[in-house]
């Protein structure tokens, strides 16, 4: 992967809520699941894809991916720099 594709990456500082997703048949989409976990803190995330308008966006951790309020992750978390990984 070429440092232009890497995806950004996170560190939980503080436990971070988050919502369960699951795959969706057919497409490259996620469905929301009613599970709601929480993503402990010291976890690294991989963030996955933009923003959405609702302020959400999608995490990879533990194998699998959430669905969070990016304002939580930005004052919950912190950026890390390939020198952090």
């Amino acid at each position: 992967m070429s440092p232009s594709t890497r995806r950004l990456r996170y560190r939980v500082r503080r436990p971070l809520q988050a919502v369960k997703l699951e795959e969706h048949p057919g497409s490259s989409l996620r469905n929301p699941t009613d599970t709601l976990v929480e993503i402990p803190a010291d976890s690294v995330l991989e963030l996955e894809g933009r923003v959405a308008s609702s302020g959400l966006v999608n995490v990879l951790w533990d194998g699998g991916a959430f669905s969070v309020f990016y304002e939580d992750l930005q004052e919950n978390a912190q950026v890390l720099t390939p020198a952090d990984a």
